[in-house]
């Protein structure tokens, strides 16, 4: 197909990798062709389903480009769609998802407005199918990290927030930048992909969302390694891991500082900033190793200069990894090394005071579930981390702040 849009409006090309899903695709189909702006070409590849996905897909006629390949995996599969899509941009749509009416105008909007931008982005919104009426039941959805100066890159190593391919809209070329995706990733594939793009481009975040995301207990990932939704958070946190593990070596003090790859910071405030952000980001992946190493290094830069906002938010971010605590809570003692490993540094009580941030709220949070058993152990956690006499002082003062 050519590609006959205006630089104005640029053209879409939908790439949907599916794999036995034919009781759920057609929905997702039929989303993409009730979109208020025109998509230039729906290209639906089949990664060697077993049930009758092509039967399906053929009921769409024209409107739709079937193509099957051997199984694979996901990014597999899309590195087949890569192959043949000519659009200018590029929406990767998963086949057991929805996308409201507008989804796909609010992702174009920004590569209208400013033509330079890489990467668009909007919000999802979690629902189950009743399974008598059909009907959607949104469930709970954690909002998007606020916008901060940091990279987009940098909020990416934090979290993969953005859990949902179809969210995103990616200039095509991008895609052939990092081509061919990696294959080998198959649990947190995804992620593997978005860290891949955010290292190389901003993004730009649109209101509304953008992704309605189905949630149900079918098997997940390719045909050698099917895995039960019940397992899936376990295998993601592990995955997750092994991919910081690989980059965070890799990844310099000026990526970590909103620098480009090549400058590093000059400045030692700027330099502990860095380490700070290593360690919140190694930590949130549960490799505690590299993240001490990193805290040690930022408490030798600039070690009576007081913390700064942004440190600030870096630090109260370190235990706010979203599979838990689970491993502190096993080996407690790694905060007495995160207490020890600030020594030095004239503001280690205030550093410890941030770190200590998130977890009155987990407390908080498992109080109204009735947990009282990780109540008592994350309680643990923080006077172990603050000490009894500081941590009652900031427990009266948040106590104070919430009443105020």
């Amino acid at each position: 197909m050519t590609n006959s849009a205006s630089k104005s409006s640029p053209s879409v090309s939908v790439i949907l990798p599916t794999y036995n899903r034919s009781g759920l695709i057609t929905a997702s189909i039929e989303t993409l062709l009730n979109q208020s702006y025109p998509i230039a070409e729906i290209v639906v590849v089949d990664d060697g389903s077993s049930d009758n996905t092509a039967e399906v897909v053929a009921k769409f006629g024209t409107s739709v480009r079937y193509i099957r390949r051997e199984n694979g995996g996901k990014n597999a599969a899309i590195n087949t769609g890569l192959r043949q899509v000519r659009g200018d941009l590029v929406w990767i749509m998963d086949d057991d998802d929805l996308a409201p009416v507008d989804a796909l105008e609010r992702l174009v909007s920004p590569f209208i407005t400013e033509p330079s931008t890489a990467i668009s982005y909007g919000a999802l919104q979690k629902f189950r199918e009743d399974p008598e009426t059909g009907a959607m039941r949104f469930e709970h959805t954690h909002p998007y990290p606020p916008e901060d100066e940091r990279s987009f890159f940098i909020h990416v190593m934090e979290d993969c927030f953005i859990t949902g391919q179809p969210c995103m809209l990616v200039r095509r070329s991008c895609y052939e930048a990092i081509f061919p995706l990696p294959e080998d990733k198959v649990i947190s594939e995804d992620y593997a992909v978005l860290l891949l793009l955010s290292r190389r481009w901003n993004a730009a975040r649109v209101e509304g969302v953008t992704l309605f995301q189905r949630q149900h207990d079918g098997p997940r990932g390719p045909a050698d390694i099917r895995y039960a939704a019940d397992t899936r958070n376990a295998r993601w946190s592990v995955a997750d891991t092994e991919l910081l593990r690989e980059l965070l070596p890799d990844v310099t003090l000026g990526e970590l500082v909103s620098r480009s790859a090549s400058s590093e910071p000059e400045d030692a405030v700027e330099r502990r900033q860095a380490y700070f952000q290593k360690a919140t980001v190694a930590a949130r992946k549960k490799l505690w190793p590299e993240a001490l190493s990193a805290v040690r290094y930022g408490a030798r830069e600039a070690p009576g200069a007081p913390l700064g906002a942004m440190d600030r938010i870096i630090l109260s971010r370190m235990l706010g990894c979203r599979y838990g605590l689970d491993e502190l809570i096993a080996a407690p003692e790694i905060l007495d090394e995160l207490s020890s490993a600030l020594e030095g540094l004239d503001a280690r009580r205030a550093a410890i005071a941030c770190i200590a941030d998130p977890l009155p709220y987990l407390i908080r949070n498992k109080l109204v579930e009735r947990d009282f058993r990780r109540v008592v152990r994350l309680l643990g956690l923080y006077w172990r981390l603050t000490g009894w006499r500081q941590g009652s002082r900031l427990l009266l003062w948040k106590a104070s702040k919430k009443t105020a």
